[in-house]
């Protein structure tokens, strides 16, 4: 069964202290705790504590059975908001146990974070060994799409002993999905739908004390939709992403995006931007991502590719969800290392983003049947024009810049 907790008294704690170094001038040292006391029902679980602190600090635990992770941010002279993971230890006594963690800058104590753990029947131990306490929404490439187009997201999880103790490049039993709603519910709702496969949502890499996971959704029809990710450590139970942590309703809530009506006739406007195309010269592209572990046979490739074509990418009115007249693919082939030979096979590949004066794009390849070494690339053109192949930091030459390659396992 599920473990129950609490979070008692959103309290703003906040002491400062100061201090002189080698110079007149003051320089202030601070942290503040977004609550003061926590209160766990169960046996062993962790809950997330939002600690922001110039200078370095620590926490030292008042008993064995609580641990505190991190405990050492941030470094001298620098500025630091985390989300510090405190965990107990099964209560072996089964009686109502009090402790507290005493949090320090320097050498002076700043604040004190109390902690209650109360023990529920046996039955109630939960299943999950580490938890996932915090999951956030942490980029959207674009909320406003078209109708053909696909809508493609981030969210960041963290889950105390595991997303913090490696660098993984497979995420190590944490499983997301991306989900979407016409109503802006709760996401543990029926009106929501989610994905099924890792090619609609995947592992896309450790990033520091958490693991980052993608997804796109494609297929909608036009109008308001709600988003989010849910996200679980193997059979454990779902925990929602929220804007800034996990969803409450209130302060992290689901995220939004539009699709607009595909325009008839053949002319969504773009001819009517200004822009002469047949000017246009695509300047410089690069191999720009990759997912890290090695796609199995019979699944498909995901990486992505920047591109710059000055008098389009470096427009800030142009960039919201690709362009017409630019086509990008994602190609791939066993036999051949130029990806302007017949043996490539190619699939269209969706604008994901702006990037400064680049934009950038991320797909899949088709499935890849057999096992072995691959060779993959990006190609583009600018409406009927040659195609322009990607190397690994500008157009592809076969000898500076050239396709990258992935492993596929059986």
């Amino acid at each position: 069964m599920k473990h129950i907790y609490n979070l008692f008294i959103f309290l703003c704690v906040s002491l400062t202290l100061w201090s002189c170094k080698d110079s007149e001038e003051i320089a202030q040292a601070s942290l503040t705790l977004n609550n003061n006391e926590l209160s766990f029902t169960g046996f062993r679980s962790s809950l997330a504590v939002k600690v922001d602190a110039t200078r370095r600090w620590n926490a030292i635990p008042s008993d064995y059975w609580i641990s505190v992770s991190p405990d050492h941010y941030p470094g001298a002279n620098e500025h630091f908001i985390a989300n510090v993971a405190v965990t107990v230890s099964d209560n072996e006594t089964g009686q109502p146990r009090e402790g507290r963690i005493t949090f320090f800058l320097q050498d002076e104590e700043i604040a004190t974070l109390i902690i209650k753990q109360d023990k529920q029947n046996e039955e109630e131990r939960p299943e999950e060994e580490f938890p996932i306490t915090w999951a956030n929404l942490q980029w959207a490439a674009s909320t406003s799409i078209t109708e053909g187009e696909s809508f493609e997201a981030g969210s960041c999880v963290f889950a105390d002993g595991i997303t913090n103790a490696m660098e993984s490049t497979t995420g190590e039993g944490i499983i997301a999905d991306i989900g979407y709603s016409l109503s802006d519910t709760d996401p543990s709702g029926p009106d929501w739908t989610w994905t099924s496969s890792t090619d609609d949502c995947w592992f896309n890499g450790d990033w520091g004390d958490n693991f980052y996971y993608q997804g796109h959704i494609s297929g909608l029809p036009a109008g308001t939709y709600y988003y989010t990710f849910r996200i679980r450590n193997g059979s454990g139970p779902y925990k929602y992403a929220g804007t800034g942590g996990l969803w409450n309703g209130i302060d992290n809530i689901n995220g939004t995006f539009e699709v607009k009506e595909a325009s008839g006739g053949g002319d969504d406007g773009d001819d009517d931007d200004g822009i002469d195309y047949s000017k246009l010269v695509i300047s410089w592209v690069n191999l720009q991502w990759r997912q890290d572990n090695s796609p199995k046979k019979g699944e498909a490739f995901n990486a992505g590719s920047k591109i710059e074509i000055k008098g389009l990418t470096d427009l800030e009115e142009a960039a919201t969800s690709g362009n017409k007249h630019l086509t990008c693919e994602i190609g791939y082939s066993a036999t051949s290392s130029d990806p302007s030979s017949d043996e490539w096979i190619w699939t269209t590949c969706p604008w994901s983003g702006d990037w400064g004066n680049e934009w950038y794009y991320q797909g899949f390849t088709s499935e890849i049947p057999e096992a072995g070494t691959y060779y993959y690339s990006f190609r583009y053109r600018i409406d009927e024009g040659a195609y322009t192949y990607v190397g690994t930091n500008g157009i592809w030459d076969g000898t500076n810049n050239v396709c990258g390659t992935f492993e596929v396992e059986e």
